[in-house]
């Protein structure tokens, strides 16, 4: 039985993962959605839900041999030159549906699934979720109304922006941000403003029940932008590795990156939760064994 690792060779997490398990003994393939359809072969019966692919280097795989799949990135497909435009739109649409089918419908376990992935390009409605169990969460506006926005920074004087998906890191919200012109940017794409919460950077990595959590201590907003930050393991509170397990559940999470604030009240804030986090940093730093956690995870045990 095996296991597969949705990304490429050209990702540094990917090819840890596929080595790790190796050294493990376990059945594990690279799984890159580029190679699709040039170079892969998919064969999808949706009435039973049974298929199998052909890998580039010959090997053919039943859905039913597969235990496990750690969706690493997904690259979309990779279609190859054609002339003709109208052609290649239909090839290129052909083959994302095909291959996204595979991931909405393949019944294995996904580390993570479809659901997970499609609410983290939904961050607002991930962050009601969360809030909806009564995890504390910054005060937020999502937007494009440059006279909400106004009214969000004359109500939360201490707050910072960042784009609604990502893509970009934090910023913290300062008057020249509230100018005409920017605010007309508006008109582009809107915005997420959020109270900042000053205090601890902590990320929490969750891999099934097993939580492992570090203190991040850096002076940037978005500790992101700070090349060589201090990581320490963190000892959380049992309530807040509830919380943690409780939003990752919604989010439908059983592998995840939740970063947290944690205040000079000793309140722990909940900022978002990443469904394919990256962890190497984060071990070789704190010495949290995260690569035997996520391992332990698609081998089932």
């Amino acid at each position: 039985m095996a296991i597969l690792i949705l990304g490429g060779e050209d990702d540094a997490h990917a090819v840890h993962m596929l080595h790790h398990l190796r050294q493990r003994d376990a059945d594990v393939e690279l799984w890159d959605s580029r190679w699709f359809p040039s170079s892969m072969t998919v064969a999808f019966d949706p009435e039973t839900g049974s298929g199998r692919l052909r890998l580039p280097g010959g090997r053919v795989l039943a859905f039913d041999e597969v235990t496990a799949v750690y969706w690493r990135c997904y690259n979309q497909v990779a279609v190859p030159h054609l002339r003709d435009d109208g052609q290649a739109l239909i090839a290129g649409n052909d083959s994302r549906s095909l291959f996204e089918s595979l991931l909405i419908h393949w019944k294995t376990r996904w580390v993570n699934g479809w659901d997970a992935f499609q609410l983290h390009q939904t961050k607002p409605a991930a962050l009601a979720m969360v809030a909806a169990l009564g995890v504390p969460v910054p005060r937020t506006l999502l937007g494009n109304d440059p006279h909400a926005v106004r009214e969000f920074a004359e109500r939360v004087p201490k707050a910072i922006f960042k784009p609604v998906q990502g893509g970009a890191h934090t910023l913290r919200l300062a008057k020249e941000h509230l100018s005409d012109a920017n605010l007309g940017n508006l008109a582009y794409a809107p915005v997420t403003l959020q109270e900042e919460i000053e205090g601890t950077n902590i990320r929490v990595f969750i891999a099934g029940e097993r939580v492992l959590a570090c203190e991040v201590k850096t002076g940037e907003v978005d500790f992101r932008e700070d090349p060589d930050p201090k990581i320490v393991p963190h000892l959380l509170p049992k309530a807040v590795e509830e919380h943690c397990r409780d939003a990752a559940a919604v989010l439908r999470l059983c592998w995840t990156g939740i970063d947290l604030r944690l205040d000079a009240d000793g309140r722990y804030v909940f900022l978002e939760a990443n469904p394919s986090p990256m962890f190497v940093g984060f071990q070789a730093r704190s010495g949290l064994p995260l690569t035997e956690a996520l391992a332990d995870l698609l081998m089932g045990r």
